[in-house]
């Protein structure tokens, strides 16, 4: 435990670290601000100063999260190929999601929307897709765009869901296939990975023909 002493040069950046911690290592329901608060070695008051509520610090939590997943597309690589680039961005989406599954959840919480969205979450959630949409636009109409950058986020996201609740399995034939409808083995981290792989290409190539 910190110091009672501590001084805080930046408590709210210390708060959602400290969110995002326990978060990560147990649930949603063990954050409170008065908690985090004494974790830190602040009085219990300090914490209410930079969020009113545990709402405010969820959606705080959920925005770094977001700004986390854009930061995980800044080194995408395609060259002038606009498909490799769209490919890698995609994956890169899955992996931070699986990788980060608890944090992701929140992200996409309906509890984030139970009062105004916050103008941060917004903005960082927005941030977050500027990267696919930017590469959509240049490959199709400004009509098209709209509907092309949904169908590559309904793609990774669903994925990500499949993954992280483990509803993919693979039947005696090596095929993936959701756990609800075929009695199969758990599939290992190469045919996740060959899946996403798959998936992806689909898409892609439907996309760009």
């Amino acid at each position: 435990m910190h110091n009672k002493s501590y001084h805080h040069g930046n408590l709210r950046e210390e708060l959602i670290i400290e969110a995002t911690r326990v978060l990560c290592d147990h649930d949603i329901d063990s954050i409170t601000l008065r908690k985090l608060g004494k974790s830190l070695g602040v009085s219990k008051a300090a914490p209410y100063r930079h969020f009113v509520n545990k709402a405010a610090l969820l959606a705080a939590v959920a925005a770094e999260g977001f700004r986390k997943m854009k930061d995980s597309f800044e080194e995408t690589s395609g060259g002038d190929n606009p498909q490799i680039a769209l490919s890698v961005i995609m994956e890169r989406y899955i992996s931070f999601a699986t990788g980060n599954p608890k944090l992701y959840r929140l992200m996409f919480s309906r509890k984030l929307f139970n009062s105004p969205v916050s103008e941060e979450l917004l903005e960082a959630a927005t941030g977050a897709y500027s990267g696919i949409k930017e590469i959509l636009s240049g490959m199709n109409s400004s009509e098209e765009t709209a509907v092309s950058v949904n169908t590559a986020w309904a793609l990774v996201h669903g994925i990500s869901l499949l993954i992280n609740d483990n509803l993919l399995t693979v039947d005696n034939q090596g095929n993936t296939a959701h756990a609800l409808s075929v009695d199969g083995e758990s599939p290992t981290d190469l045919q996740i990975s060959d899946q996403i792989t798959s998936a992806i290409d689909v898409f892609i190539k439907g996309f760009s023909s």
